[in-house]
């Protein structure tokens, strides 16, 4: 019992650190949102979109994802972190040098072209800053961790403020904020971390140089494919329909990646919980109960969303972008199955093994751009959205069959089908507008609610020993 206890404080304090962490810096970003719609036009927040998308996909090939060795191998015992920062150093001054060909190549995208040093600039220093913050991760730093994604997402809004609406410097404006917050956060890391004094104690360790850069570089190909699931729609319904059309899409995307700021905040705390666990007897058990709490929570939140969709767009965005929730229902239920898989997939990140990665994001990949291609044609933006959420499922599912060899997850039970069932109604039913439809939303989602409801009272019963354990304390 105790070691249950220790367990669950152990994954609830890193969970509670990172969402305290994780909520202030999304909640500064989500309600930017609005401003933006307002100052930006649709085909200026297409563009922006499309810029970032780029940066994505150069920040990994540029870095060799070095920043995910550094915090993997920190969370080893008995590490050596003069070591591992030496290796990360090393790489970083690779990624320096070799990024200035970006600023030549961007001069051939047309669309883009006059943002090359901007592109350059902002690709580095977050690159840069990956590599700092994922050190301080690895080595459980989480308050520091934390303190510098929140100092750059203020910062980012104080000078978007400045940048867009006082000066009126428009996109050139919104990635300077970017550029300059990052710099910010780097700064503040180099001090928390004490990465400077890696000079003082450089420690080269050529078999460590070798494996960190042999796990890093397995994750680039990795980092290509969840690029072209998650962000090659983007750039496809900017070429095949148009930047305006981008603009809407990428507005459906902010209400969905919410799922994904809950689903990052836990796993980043569940990554620390599951190789502490990787040696413990009832490592299956724990993971089963835990995928249970995972899927019923999910379910809530999903319901929701989709049940709030229109409400939360028609309040929250500019006339000009409230179209957008169409597109939003199918990538709300695509990014319950990335959690989904997301929680599936860290027996890979324990075992280190990145051919279950490699494969899985493959099938991802392959799927989304034949549907972006077969489905944008035909039905626009909608079908981007609809060949995310397909992506995401094939990824789900190879996830779940794969990963048997190192855990059986019971993912196939009557409660779950039961509720996948009513979730995708709930899909269905959003996209009429009768007056009745909401009823049946309610409905629905109520179902759905009351098949979670010993999940839901489990923590309210454990809200209430909590609240009178401190009252009579």
């Amino acid at each position: 019992m105790g070691e249950i206890e220790s367990r669950g404080k152990y994954l609830i304090k890193n969970t509670a650190i990172f969402a305290i962490g994780s909520f202030g810096t999304k909640l500064i970003a989500f309600f930017l949102v609005p401003m933006y719609t307002y100052v930006l036009t649709t085909a200026e927040y297409g563009i922006i979109d499309l810029v970032f998308s780029i940066c994505s996909i150069i920040t990994p090939i540029i870095m060799c994802n070095i920043g995910e060795a550094v915090c993997r191998y920190a969370l080893d015992k008995g590490a050596n972190y003069d070591e591992i920062l030496t290796v990360a150093f090393i790489w970083l001054i690779i990624g320096h040098l070799s990024g200035i060909i970006i600023i030549p190549i961007m001069h051939y995208i047309q669309i883009i072209s006059s943002y090359g040093i901007e592109i350059y600039l902002y690709t580095l220093i977050v690159s840069t800053n990956t590599v700092l913050v994922l050190y301080l991760r690895g080595r459980e730093k989480l308050i520091s961790y934390i303190l510098c994604s929140f100092i750059s997402s203020l910062v980012i809004a104080v000078l978007n403020v400045i940048f867009l609406v006082v000066l009126n410097l428009g996109i050139k404006g919104y990635l300077w904020a970017y550029i300059l917050s990052y710099a910010l956060s780097n700064v503040v890391a180099l001090i928390l971390g004490k990465h400077y004094k890696v000079i003082k104690y450089f420690s080269f360790n050529r078999k460590l140089m070798m494996d960190m850069s042999k796990f890093s570089l397995t994750l680039v190909p990795n980092s290509l494919l969840w690029w072209i699931t998650n962000s090659s729609d983007r750039i496809l319904v900017t070429r095949m329909v148009s930047a305006d059309a981008n603009g809407l899409y990428t507005v459906s995307y902010k209400i969905p990646s919410l799922m994904s700021t809950v689903s990052t905040i836990f796993m980043q705390a569940w990554q620390f919980s599951a190789i502490r666990e990787i040696n413990s007897d009832d490592r299956e058990e724990y993971n089963n109960f835990m995928y249970d709490s995972y899927f019923r929570i999910l379910s809530i939140i999903t319901g929701f969303l989709l049940l709030s969709i229109k409400f939360i767009l028609k309040i929250f965005v500019s006339p000009d972008y409230y179209k957008s929730w169409q597109f939003s229902p199918f990538l709300i239920l695509g990014y319950m199955f990335m959690t989904l898989g997301t929680f599936v997939g860290t027996v890979y990140y324990v075992e280190k093994d990145l051919k279950g990665n490699l494969i899985s994001a493959s099938i991802g990949a392959i799927v989304n751009i034949i549907l972006n291609f077969i489905l944008i044609p035909i039905i626009g933006a909608m079908g981007a959205a609809a060949a995310t959420c397909l992506s995401y499922l094939f990824i789900y599912l190879y996830r779940v069959i794969d990963t048997r060899k190192y855990l059986r997850l019971k993912v196939v039970t009557k409660e779950y089908f039961i509720i996948l069932f009513f979730l995708i109604l709930m899909l269905v039913t959003v996209y009429y507008e009768f007056n009745i439809s909401y009823l049946f939303l309610l409905s629905e989602y109520s179902i759905v609610v009351f098949l979670s409801r010993r999940l839901i009272l489990t923590y309210v019963g454990s809200v209430k020993r909590f609240l009178f354990v401190r009252a009579a304390g």
